[in-house]
């Protein structure tokens, strides 16, 4: 009777799921729902009932939305390929440039094809299929690694469990951006005000009883921070409450499927049975995307979900493939952004900052003023010239906007009170910080000074930052605040407060369990790769990119130390202005200390596993890797680049080897074939003899 039971218990759960997916579909994807929500609630709970009953739970099934266990935490997560930042055109002209810039590089003056989109104002965020099943979910982070989000993300209803459709690849990395719909974030307040009227009321009760009262809960600026801040509860039951919405536009690695423009990848994600934006446009040429981005910019506030943009992208896979990317950005697609949104202000001073490299900056202090939701209280003059060109004194009414809606800037005068200061602003002659005597290179005011506090300050900051050493918790205000309290007087005083532990437990907003927090992260961040290490002492002119070639060429710190001006110039991409800086840096017995003693401190570089140029069967050629291999492929990939070898997508007269693993796409083989002669396809284990070999 109970295996009758089960086998009824099972057919109808089957039946359940599919419907409840059908009617997800038509809800979040097609905005076209066929049942009241009552109807759908009590199918779901009927699915949970029976699920329940006979054990029938799978990851898979709809049930597993409502969410799960209180999260801890977040954990890192490495992303198979690095999700980079899209360039800015701030302009016509900027965009007019960017395709100049590819036919330039293609070396042709045909017209190249576009596909335009809307540039999602929300969280870019990574979602990983194996076999069709959700494997992983991760936010974007620093491009490189992000936040294991899966528990959150498997709340989210426009999210797909498992992909549909007749051709489902073994492995894909899908790329979309969660959104919180302008409609529904008004109400998100509104409920976060009720609360906090309950809890007015409670936390009254529990002063009269001496009880310590509760946090009342913060309000949203805007809907990208209510997107942020619901995907990353702790509690996925939170963020299953919150509506929050998943547009799929790309794909990042993806196995057994060979896409040939961009628009055949937005046919797979539709099928899979994402929901995709639908105001995209095949584009001919450049000038049809302009059109597309100002017809978009008119029609913005007609959207449910904030956009501050247009992306342009390069609509052939093989010509995203041959234009690569530089250190930052892809070159096959530009982010056109929208006229920022404005507003006016009072000026109330202008001061001026020092940065880590001694550059100083005119800041405009402001009345406050809500520019896209942000309260803003200062603005950047950027120079002086700018600030004179401008002619920002103190008491204007200005036009204040956020540049690319991030950075606020000063626009323009709009008025000027009597009490108008007589004299045009003038940057000092003398560091307001240390009081050395201020140099000008160029356009720049420079305080010459390199133990200047404020550069100092800056220093420590940009070593304790993101690309460099990451220790969470050490951020800009933290810093400044150790460093003005006498706890950091260089980058290396930070592995020293662990001696300081209970003078700094008395400080304001260090508690106990806070300090202990910042010294554990101080601790973790003691192991870092040589990439970050060499970023992290702000050497002049040497970026994340250059760090990099710097690292596997040299593999240690002391080989850096000793290199000489014609071993930096042999490196691809290094140039001479760089490879001085980098000889000045080290030459300077302040540079060299620095690196001494955070190499006393315990601070341990892990060294590359493999230097450019060491392999003449692999340096300098281009690899292109096709189905399923021994290792992960971003392992392969990185085994590959670390001997000098080049890794591209898609095969091409350019190409050298065509690796080949189980199940290869059959697009390359082709094509490959097509290039004999040219492009040799080899296996796994040719490719291991190549990388074995050493000159």
């Amino acid at each position: 009777m109970f295996e009758f039971s089960r086998k009824r218990a099972e057919a109808e759960v089957s039946r359940l799921r599919e419907e409840i997916r059908r009617h997800d579909h038509l809800y979040y994807a097609e905005s076209n729902p066929e049942i009241p929500d009552a109807d759908y609630d009590r199918l779901m709970r009927r699915l949970i009932e029976l699920e329940t009953l006979h054990g029938l739970g799978t990851p898979d099934s709809p049930s597993r939305r409502v969410g799960g266990e209180v999260a801890e935490g977040f954990r890192p997560f490495p992303h198979r390929v690095p999700m980079m930042s899209i360039d800015n055109a701030l302009d016509e002209g900027e965009t007019l440039g960017f395709d100049t810039r590819i036919k330039r590089f293609l070396e042709t003056e045909d017209e190249i094809a576009y596909l335009a989109q809307p540039k999602f104002d929300g969280v870019s965020a990574s979602l990983t299929y194996r076999g069709g099943m959700l494997e992983t979910a991760a936010t974007r982070g620093d491009g490189q690694t992000g936040e294991d989000v899966t528990a959150n993300v498997r709340t989210i209803r426009s999210v797909p469990l498992a992909l549909g459709g007749e051709r489902i690849p073994g492995l894909v990395e899908v790329r979309g951006e969660v959104v919180f719909p302008l409609g529904e974030f008004s109400k998100l307040n509104e409920e976060l005000q009720k609360l906090n009227k309950r809890l007015e009321k409670e936390n009254a009760t529990l002063e009269k009883e001496n009880e310590k009262p509760k946090a009342p809960r913060a309000l949203f600026k805007n809907p990208r921070n209510a997107a942020s801040g619901s995907l990353r509860q702790l509690d996925p039951s939170v963020t299953a409450r919150r509506p929050l919405r998943f547009y799929a536009w790309g794909v990042g690695e993806c196995e057994g499927e060979d896409f040939e423009n961009e628009v055949e990848i937005y046919e797979a994600l539709r099928d899979w049975g994402f929901l995709v934006e639908e105001n995209v446009a095949e584009c001919g040429n450049i000038r049809e995307a302009v059109t597309y981005a100002r017809e978009l910019e008119k029609r913005r506030d007609e959207l449910d979900y904030e956009l501050d943009g247009a992306v342009v992208k390069v609509g052939s896979v093989r010509l995203q493939s041959v234009l690569g990317t530089t250190a930052k950005h892809p070159r096959w697609s530009v982010a056109v952004k929208f006229s920022p949104r404005q507003a006016s202000t009072r000026v109330t001073g202008i001061t001026v900052q020092v940065g880590r490299t001694g550059h100083l900056t005119p800041v405009a202090e402001l009345a406050p003023v809500e520019l896209s939701g942000i309260e803003i209280r200062r603005a950047s003059l950027h120079t002086e010239d700018v600030a004179r060109e401008k002619d920002v004194r103190v008491g204007d009414t200005v036009v204040v906007q956020r540049a690319g809606d991030v950075i606020p800037e000063v626009v323009e005068v709009t008025g000027a009170d009597g009490e108008r200061e007589k004299a045009p602003f003038a940057m000092p002659s003398a560091c307001p910080e240390c009081g050395s005597e201020v140099v000008k290179e160029g356009s720049y005011h420079v305080c010459p000074h390199s133990l200047c506090p404020a550069r100092t300050r800056g220093r420590i900051a940009f070593f304790a930052s993101r690309n460099a050493f990451d220790i969470r918790g050490l951020g800009s205000r933290k810093t400044e605040q150790l460093a003005s309290e006498g706890f950091l007087g260089d980058v290396t005083g930070i592995f020293r407060l662990k001696d300081r532990k209970e003078d700094l437990e008395k400080l304001d907003g260090f508690g106990e369990k806070s300090v202990e927090n910042l010294l554990d992260e101080i601790e973790k961040s003691k192991s870092v790769s040589f990439e970050r290490f060499i970023n992290s002492l702000g050497v002049r002119h040497v970026g994340t990119k250059t760090a990099q070639l710097l690292s596997r060429r040299f593999r240690t710190p002391e080989a850096l130390m000793a290199a000489t001006l014609e071993e930096l110039l042999s490196i691809d991409g290094v140039g001479e202005e760089v490879a001085k800086s980098v000889l000045g840096f080290f030459g300077d017995e302040s540079g060299r200390k620095i690196v001494g003693e955070l190499l006393g401190s315990g601070v341990t570089v892990k060294e590359e596993s493999g230097s450019v140029g060491a392999n003449p069967d692999v340096s300098g050629k281009t690899f292109v890797l096709t189905g399923a291999l021994s290792l992960p492929r971003e392992t392969v990939a990185a085994g590959i680049e670390a001997l000098g070898g080049k890794i591209s997508n898609s095969v091409s007269g350019k190409t050298d080897y065509l690796v080949v693993g189980e199940k290869p796409g059959r697009s390359k083989i082709r094509k490959a074939g097509e290039l004999a002669g040219t492009v040799e396809i080899i296996d796994e284990e040719r490719l291991r003899g190549l990388m074995k070999k050493r000159p």
